[in-house]
Formats: C-alpha cells, sequence, structure tokens
C-alpha cells in the first residue's frame, strides 16, 4: 500500500523538489554566481550541492541496505575509514559542487532533483519498516546531520535537514521576503 502524501517523511521530501523548483525559478540570472551567505560556493554552485544531496539520500538506500546485512564491523570499519579521510572528502565535495555549479543549468539540476524524488519516493512509498529500519554506521565527520548510526529512514530523514542548512545560506533576494 502507497505511502499517503501526509506521511512526515514523504511530505518533506516532496517539499525540497517542489521548494527547489520554485528557488530556480524566481532567482535572479545575475544574483546565481553571487556569493552565498557563509560558504565558498556561490548560489548556482550551492543550489547544485542541495541537488546533490538529494542524490546521496538516494545512494543511501541501497548503500545501508548492503551494509545492513554485513556484521557489524563492515560498516563500523568502512566509517572509521570514511572518517579518516574527511578532509580531502570535505576538498572533493566542495570542488565537486563548485564544478557542478558551473557546468549544469539551474534548470538541468532541477530536472536532477525532480528524478532523484520520485526515485526516493517511489522506493519509500513501497517500504516496509524492516527494510526502513535497515541501516550501519555513518561517518560522522562528513556531515554535522548524520548520526553515528543511521538507517534508510534516518538518511530520508537526512535529507530535508541538509537541504535546509544549505538553503538558509542562499543569497538569494527573492528568499528574502
Amino acid at each position: 500500500m502507497a505511502v499517503p502524501d501526509s506521511d512526515p517523511v514523504k511530505a518533506d521530501l516532496l517539499w525540497i523538489a517542489e521548494d527547489f523548483r520554485n528557488i530556480v525559478s524566481s532567482a535572479l540570472d545575475d544574483e546565481l554566481d553571487l556569493p552565498s551567505n557563509g560558504t565558498r560556493w556561490t548560489n548556482r554552485q550551492l543550489l547544485f550541492h542541495m541537488a546533490l544531496g538529494q542524490n546521496i539520500a538516494l545512494a543511501g538506500i541501497p548503500l545501508l541496505g548492503l551494509f545492513s546485512r554485513l556484521p557489524h564491523s563492515a560498516s563500523r570499519n568502512w566509517s572509521k575509514l570514511l572518517d579518516a579521510c574527511a578532509r580531502p572528502y570535505n576538498w572533493v565535495n566542495w570542488a565537486g559542487s563548485a564544478a557542478g555549479g558551473r557546468v549544469l543549468k539551474p534548470q538541468a539540476m532541477t530536472g536532477m532533483m525532480d528524478r532523484t524524488t520520485r526515485i526516493i519516493v517511489a522506493w519509500y512509498s513501497h517500504a516496509d519498516s524492516k527494510a526502513l529500519d535497515r541501516g550501519m554506521t555513518m561517518p560522522v565527520r562528513w556531515d554535522p546531520y548524520f548520526l553515528p548510526w543511521m538507517s534508510r529512514r534516518d538518511i530520508l530523514e537526512w535529507a530535508p535537514k541538509h537541504y535546509r542548512h544549505h538553503r538558509a545560506q542562499l543569497s538569494l533576494t527573492t528568499l528574502r521576503s
């Protein structure tokens, strides 16, 4: 049975895509390349990073499912390795979003966000509690909203936290009203 749109996780995921679409469609072209607030990215690059966050949530579905089927030590050791690589990860995260924001047009970012959200919501709508409870140890140095252990439900609840955090950093005048 499909999950109703009123389900808080589904509603938040759908809100992300709708809000992103609204931001991109109302953003003034000359503001997209202005610096964002509190990051080294421009607004355009930060928008790419925000769309990428939704893709991270999507990638988490199979990844957390896989690690949940392995011995606990597998995800614990993997997360320790990833945490040890936090500095290079942070650079790649910044550089990838900086490059992606320059290459991908905002309308293409909206398409990416919409497609990714549709896939996540379709999976979530048919997942049972056992599938949602599968999870793994997480690299907590990679994101301030990562918990030491996260289920698939947690990673889907992480996406709106990540999105809202970065949405507040956009310096677009259309968001100030």
